[in-house]
């Protein structure tokens, strides 16, 4: 799903790869992008991937007690985040966290899961154009 985003800024780590930083809502983010150009001030359609951190189906669940809508960067990395978020649509799997939905794939099947608040470890936030 597409997301409109401004960039601030961008750090390459070689001529294909690195972070850039944008904007969204006021909320500023990093992500990691491969084989893209980004440049500060564009407005942008982007879409979001991720790299999870397998967690238990009761962290899952239970860690978003006050049902949050939001993404929160982890202290290892400026591409990871904690998501506090809310289960859309299952098949695959797509999770309100706020400011961005990700699609989380497919690991349950279970229907009744829909509306149901999480916490998902975002281990690299990746940010694409899909312009092919």
């Amino acid at each position: 799903m597409k997301h409109q985003i401004k960039i601030i800024s961008t750090d390459l780590m070689d001529r294909f790869e690195g972070t850039v930083q944008f904007e969204i809502n006021g909320n500023i983010y990093s992500g990691f992008f491969y084989g893209e150009e980004f440049k500060a001030g564009q407005l942008i359609e982007a879409d979001f991937g991720n790299l999870e951190d397998g967690l238990d189906w009761d962290v899952i669940f239970n860690e978003n007690k006050n049902k949050e809508l939001k993404l929160e960067q982890a202290n290892d990395s400026e591409w990871s985040y904690y998501g506090y978020g809310q289960i859309k649509s299952i098949d695959p799997i797509i999770a309100d966290f706020g400011d961005i939905q990700l699609d989380l794939g497919n690991w349950t099947n279970d229907k009744n899961v829909i509306g149901d608040y999480i916490y998902w470890k975002v281990e690299r936030l990746d940010i694409s154009t899909n312009k092919d």
